[in-house]
């Protein structure tokens, strides 16, 4: 049979672990969406936030979009789109601003001349190390003319 001192430290740590269960039943759904969160964090999810900094060259590739380069030969700064996307104008100053483009997984690029995807258009099935070799228009080419695009 148990003592009376023993029975209040058996109750007390039953009484310490039920709350201490409580507790972490009650912050765990809390806790778990935001944990989910920073672990699934999408590099290329803006945010709603277009505006282009030096961070965005070091984000990875998507596994299925597109990339778009300011200079030929996939260099320079660039920023990334996945499959599905749609802007109706790009990131800070690529507007009229693009010289080469590269897909990923199977992703096509549809690219306008004008924002709101109106103007000119060519749809991409193939990455394009110079778009200066990508014919436009009236003797033009794609080089530095993209001002919206879609990616499938």
């Amino acid at each position: 049979m148990l003592q009376p001192e023993s029975t209040s430290k058996y109750a007390y740590n039953i009484h310490g672990g039920l709350r201490l269960l409580l507790t972490f039943l009650l912050i765990c759904p809390i806790l778990m969406p935001v944990v989910a969160q920073a672990q699934n964090r999408d590099p290329w999810n803006y945010d709603n936030n277009s505006r282009w900094d030096n961070s965005w060259n070091r984000r990875p590739n998507p596994r299925a979009g597109a990339c778009f380069f300011s200079t030929a030969d996939f260099r320079g700064n660039h920023f990334c789109v996945r499959r599905g996307d749609r802007l109706r104008r790009l990131p800070s100053n690529f507007g009229d601003n693009i010289s080469s483009l590269r897909l990923f997984g199977n992703a096509r690029a549809i690219v306008f001349n004008d924002r709101d995807f109106t103007g000119g258009s060519q749809e991409f099935r193939n990455s394009i190390s110079d778009l200066r070799r990508a014919r436009f228009r009236g003797g033009h080419t794609w080089n530095n003319r993209i001002s919206s695009l879609i990616v499938r």
